[in-house]
Order: structure tokens, then C-alpha cells, then sequence
């Protein structure tokens, strides 16, 4: 029997680090923040990595990686535990460090523009790698660990002659490092054209990419056993554009939710502007977003534990709204929702036909509890015009 699909949010402190995985096993990381892995008081992602992927002669692959924004701590790691370069370049060495193969590279232009760190830079120059093996049309270039697919719109580099490597807002995907899902859709929501004029400013995070997974448990089912929405570090003005806009092209379908990553930890800028206490007011706009929320829906925040104290992110009064709008029991942090011998554990959750998905508790003390979780569904009818 087949496993179902899982979401799974690693516990990385104030960063991001998600992995999911369909019922074929094929697996797609949102993010990664992969702090010093010896230190006893974090959880071993990278481990926990190794041993949810899967092999071909021995390399450990994951088939898409979505980078949602380049702040350090969404892609923490990415150089030191991801391996960069020609597919058929990876050697032994790199299998020793078991250094992960992206098949698929999801790539923002404008990421690049408005980040700068190792990491980043090693994602923005890995995808370069690869955009060059399409522009010459490289017969390499469709082989898993060359694989990459365009996401918005460009600033100041140009990218249209990879147009037909590009998806943008409104926009639904359906196949995932070569292979068409029948159970599992991405409905893409931004970083859209208005984004172009916050390059620059100081409204970066309004620039990250933003979706909403969506699962399915039989081909013949009319809508989604479970619908999650990811956003990177994305603020209330990005979330007005996109209600705005997916409301005007008829696609609300795309903002219903079950599950809700907090954008940046948890951040009051989800709510208003900050400081919070000069803006304490939540806009209407952000309120509604909320609103979307299906029965027993759940925010995740992917943060430290939430204080009332001015070391913000997380901010306790952004906790104190989504707790208005899902109950107490339904917010949950990743480093106090399971902490095994003081050490924070991945949530999961488990995409059944029940409707709202549950968490899936793995059982275990070690600092690695095992693959928690593996399997995986999913993928989408082309249904919405793409016109956001």
C-alpha cells in the first residue's frame, strides 16, 4: 500500500527548512537552515536529510529545490551541504560528504538581486550553471542535476530568451523534476511585476516566493485533501497584492488554507509595518488572508519559542492574532511543539482523505528520528488564467 504525502518542518530557529514528499517519494525542499550540525542542541537536519531522500548509485538527490528568498537564514547550508557543479562531476569525495544533488533548481531573478551571502551567491551561480546550458542549448541540459524552472519576473539581468523555462503568478505547476504529478499542484502567487519597483528599498522580503501546495489523494477527487501556503519572509504588502489580484482573476481557490507558514517567523510585519507598537493595528488585508482558513486549519511558526520581549522576530503579538483566528491548540511552534531529550523534532504532518491533515508523531529519543515521515501525494489541474 502507498504511502501518503507529507509536510514536514524542520526546527532551524528563526529560519525555514521544509520537506515535501509525494507518494512516488519524490521530495521538494522549501528552504534549507542548516545550522552546525554537532551542536546538541539542534536537530540534525542534514541527517534527517540523508535519510528522507532518495539514491541513484549511491548520490543522495532531492528532486526540486525552492528557494523562497535569499536571506541567510532561508538558505543557510545550501553551499556546504548541496552539491554545486556538472552532474556527472560528482565523485566519490562527494559521496563521502554526502553532498545532496538538486535535480531541480527553482530560481527567482529577482532573489538575486536582493540578497547577498555565501550561500546565496553559490544558489544564484549554481542556477547561472545551469540557465547556460539551455541558452546553448546544451543537450545536457534536461538531465537531473541541470534541471531548472524560472520563477517571476526579471529585474535588471534579462531572462526572456528562457521564457519557455519560466512560470509566473497565477500560474499553477503540475511537473516536478520531469515528471507530471496528478496529485500535487503549486499554485504560484509571487513575487509579481510590482515587486521590481521594491528593488532596492527597504521592502526586500516583499520579494520572496510565495505558493500554496496542494494535495490530493485519488485522481478522480474534486478538490484538495490538503492545501498548504508558503511565503518566505514576505510582508502585508505582498499579501494585500496577492489578495487583490487572485480575488480580480477569479482564482480564490488558490488562498484557501490548512496549513499557513508565519512569513518571517512569525513577524508582526505579516500584520502592519514595524515597529509594532507605532503600528498596532493588523490590516484588514492580512486579516482576510486569515479568513481563508479551512476547518481545523493551523499556523506554523518556524521560529524560536515565542516570549513577550523586544527580541523580535518572533513577535508575541503576532502569535496573539493568528491565535484569535485558529484557537491555541491549532499555532504551533517547531521548537516547542515536540522536544525529545531537550531537542526540538520535526512536525509532520500526513496528507490523508479526512480533510484537515494531523500530525504525525515519530517515535524515538535519538537527536535523528529517523526519516519521520517519508511518502507523499500529489498534482494539479490547469485551472486559473495565469494573468496575476
Amino acid at each position: 500500500m502507498a504511502n501518503n504525502a507529507t509536510i514536514k518542518y524542520y526546527p532551524v530557529g528563526n529560519g525555514d527548512a521544509s520537506l515535501i514528499t509525494l507518494e512516488d517519494k519524490t521530495t521538494i525542499i522549501i528552504d534549507c537552515n542548516i545550522r552546525n550540525c554537532d551542536n546538541e542542541d539542534n536537530y540534525d537536519v542534514k541527517s534527517d536529510l540523508l535519510k528522507s531522500v532518495q539514491y541513484n548509485d549511491g548520490i543522495p538527490y532531492v528532486d526540486v529545490f525552492i528557494l523562497t528568498h535569499g536571506d541567510q537564514d532561508h538558505c543557510r547550508g545550501f553551499k556546504k551541504h548541496f552539491y554545486q557543479g556538472a552532474p556527472e562531476k560528482y565523485s566519490e569525495a562527494d559521496k563521502k560528504e554526502g553532498l545532496i544533488r538538486v535535480d531541480t533548481m527553482w530560481f527567482s531573478p529577482m532573489i538575486a538581486e536582493q540578497h547577498s551571502n555565501e550561500d546565496e551567491d553559490a544558489y544564484q551561480q549554481e542556477a547561472e550553471r545551469r540557465l547556460a546550458l539551455h541558452r546553448k542549448g546544451d543537450a545536457r541540459k534536461d538531465n537531473p542535476g541541470n534541471r531548472i524552472k524560472i520563477i517571476g519576473y526579471d529585474g535588471s539581468a534579462d531572462y526572456k530568451d528562457l521564457n519557455h523555462l519560466r512560470a509566473i503568478p497565477g500560474d499553477i505547476v503540475t511537473r516536478f523534476s520531469d515528471r507530471d504529478q496528478p496529485l500535487f499542484s503549486i499554485f504560484i502567487h509571487a513575487p509579481f511585476k510590482e515587486h521590481l519597483e521594491a528593488l532596492g528599498s527597504d521592502k526586500k522580503n516583499s520579494t520572496s516566493i510565495v505558493f500554496q501546495a496542494r494535495f490530493k489523494n485519488t485522481s478522480y477527487q474534486e478538490g484538495f485533501s490538503t492545501l498548504a501556503m508558503f511565503g518566505g519572509d514576505s510582508d502585508h504588502t505582498s499579501w494585500c497584492i496577492i489578495l487583490e489580484k487572485t480575488k480580480k482573476y477569479k482564482n480564490e481557490h488558490a488562498l484557501y488554507w490548512d496549513l499557513f507558514l508565519s512569513p518571517h517567523h512569525c513577524s508582526w510585519s505579516f500584520f502592519n509595518d514595524r515597529p509594532q507598537e507605532e503600528n498596532p493595528v493588523p490590516k484588514k488585508t492580512s486579516m482576510e488572508v486569515l479568513d481563508y482558513k479551512r476547518r481545523n486549519a493551523k499556523v506554523i511558526a518556524s521560529s524560536k519559542r515565542i516570549v513577550n520581549d523586544d527580541d523580535n522576530p518572533p513577535h508575541y503579538e503576532a502569535k496573539h492574532e493568528y491565535v484569535k483566528k485558529v484557537t491555541e491548540s491549532n499555532f504551533i511552534n517547531t521548537t516547542t511543539y515536540k522536544v525529545v531529550n531537550k531537542i526540538p523534532q520535526p512536525i509532520v504532518f500526513e496528507v490523508t482523505s479526512q480533510g484537515i491533515v494531523k500530525p504525525k508523531q515519530s517515535e524515538g529519543s535519538a537527536k535523528v528520528i529517523g526519516g519521520a515521515g517519508l511518502g507523499v501525494v500529489n498534482s494539479a489541474s490547469k485551472y486559473g488564467n495565469g494573468a496575476i
